[in-house]
């Protein structure tokens, strides 16, 4: 791969992963605000449901003690108690007129001190009837919630019990059980709650489970109320348990479908309040908001190739072309120089490279005198080592001995020095170690053919490197030193 294919790639490869970057933090932060936002809009309904109930709920106390305090049927248990003729039918009077003053009495109830049932209303016109519990036992603590019932229809009915006192002598009880429909109508609305939103009032049963105290947004198809056991992140039960707050991850409502909650706790009547939404509707502009993103994306992503495959290759054409030249240089084309065309880096690059080659070819252009010199030099030319080994011969060595090159570097010099003067040749390459050089020091050496001929060294040793820049020429039998 050259520079220039290196160049984009790497100009794409920044851009790309800069707008990866920013598109993953963008996206990241928009969800981040919209989840807040949600949970806030969620958190803000909650209150106000809250807020509404109790409101309800006090309504239902105060109408629970407006009753009584009502003169008949304080009478008519001061009568009963007096044992007055007639008192019974007074009082059973007394209690249907109380429960045809309101809609909203679903039954009225009265019990002596003692927590015996008195007498009980005949239930409002339109109501359902439920039965009076057997025993409710007389307390002073004013109006006191006795539970909520679901069992007989849509609408949930609401019991309380307030103490029946005279000048503060106890007389009895009165039991009342409101219907809920008001409670039905702020869980029915689902103004500000989008397509899946949902209001949900909760109170816990016996067993341990919860009963929904009204008509949900999704019924099952042939359910009554619902009651729901708990789960492992239940909204439900964590505002049972007192829990208020955002419930999100994990979290599922009946249906099993995945929720964002708020959740809300009514002390007083020891209630859930759950303001709910589905989790996919509450995605659904995350999601738009990421196709958006990755449309925007794909199309600055086009352009960055573009953008960096142009770039990459102006950027990268001096340096491609100072390549081409040291493409030409290395086969051969000594002369070849790079264009100085600019003065920045890339300039600075190829006056050296210019510099190099011209240091190059004047050493090129010396080293093959050399060479020439070397190969057709009479005398036999050779570089050796200390190690005893040669590391380059000229051919005449092949001529006055009849070794090739091949075979000479392949084997110590030593082997094919005459026996008797090996030791003689041992010592002298020891003084040229010590860079000590050598002057007219003969020895023999074995041709190809099995004879010896006087060879006589001049040697210059180069310590540092430990090489051995000797001359020999062949001594013949009639010559002296």
């Amino acid at each position: 791969m050259d520079i220039r294919t290196k160049l984009v790639f790497a100009y794409v490869a920044v851009a790309l992963g800069c707008m990866l970057a920013l598109g993953a933090a963008t996206y990241m932060e928009v969800s981040t605000l919209l989840r807040a936002r949600t949970l806030d809009q969620l958190a803000g309904l909650a209150e106000a449901k809250k807020d509404a109930l109790e409101i309800i709920a006090s309504g239902w106390r105060e109408r629970v003690a407006t009753l009584s305090r009502q003169a008949a049927l304080l009478e008519g248990l001061q009568d009963r108690e007096r044992r007055v003729r007639g008192a019974a039918a007074r009082l059973d009077h007394a209690l249907g007129d109380a429960a045809a003053s309101s809609p909203s009495l679903n039954l009225l109830a009265l019990y002596d001190t003692t927590g015996s049932l008195v007498a009980r209303s005949a239930g409002a016109p339109g109501g359902d009837g439920l039965a009076a519990p057997t025993r409710v036992s007389w307390t002073e603590e004013g109006v006191t919630y006795r539970g909520v019932d679901v069992s007989a229809g849509s609408e949930p009915t609401i019991a309380f019990s307030a103490p029946l006192q005279v000048e503060g002598r106890p007389l009895g009880t009165l039991y009342v059980q409101l219907r809920g429909d008001a409670l039905v109508r702020l869980a029915g609305t689902y103004a500000g709650l989008g397509e899946t939103g949902e209001t949900m009032v909760l109170a816990p049963l016996d067993d341990g489970r919860a009963q929904v105290l009204h008509p949900v947004r999704f019924p099952k198809e042939g359910a009554g109320t619902v009651v729901l056991n708990r789960g492992s992140v239940d909204p439900v039960f964590q505002a049972l348990d007192g829990v208020e707050g955002a419930v999100r991850d994990g979290a599922t409502d009946y249906r099993g479908s995945p929720v964002w909650a708020v959740t809300r706790y009514l002390p007083d009547l020891g209630w859930g309040l759950v303001v709910k939404v589905d989790d996919r509707e509450e995605r659904r502009p995350i999601e738009d908001f990421r196709g958006h993103l990755t449309r925007l994306g794909l199309s600055l992503s086009a352009f960055a190739i573009l953008l960096g495959t142009l770039l990459g290759l102006r950027l990268a054409k001096p340096i491609h072309d100072l390549a081409a030249v040291a493409n030409q240089i290395r086969d051969g084309a000594l002369s070849a120089r790079a264009v100085v065309a600019t003065e920045d880096e890339v300039g600075l690059l190829a006056r050296t490279f210019n510099e190099m080659a011209d240091e190059l070819e004047h050493r090129m252009t010396a080293l093959q005198e050399y060479r020439k010199f070397f190969d057709v030099s009479l005398d036999m030319l050779c570089i050796a080592g200390t190690d005893g080994y040669f590391k380059q011969t000229n051919p005449s060595f092949e001529r006055i001995l009849g070794w090739t090159e091949e075979e000479l570097l392949s084997r110590s010099f030593l082997s094919i020095v005459h026996p008797d003067d090996v030791e003689a040749t041992v010592r002298e390459v020891e003084k040229l170690s010590q860079g000590i050089p050598t002057v007219s020091f003969v020895n023999r050496f074995q041709c190809a053919d099995g004879s010896y001929k006087r060879l006589v060294w001049t040697s210059f040793p180069e310590p540092a490197t430990g090489r051995l820049y000797a001359i020999a020429h062949e001594l013949k039998e009639r010559e002296s030193l």
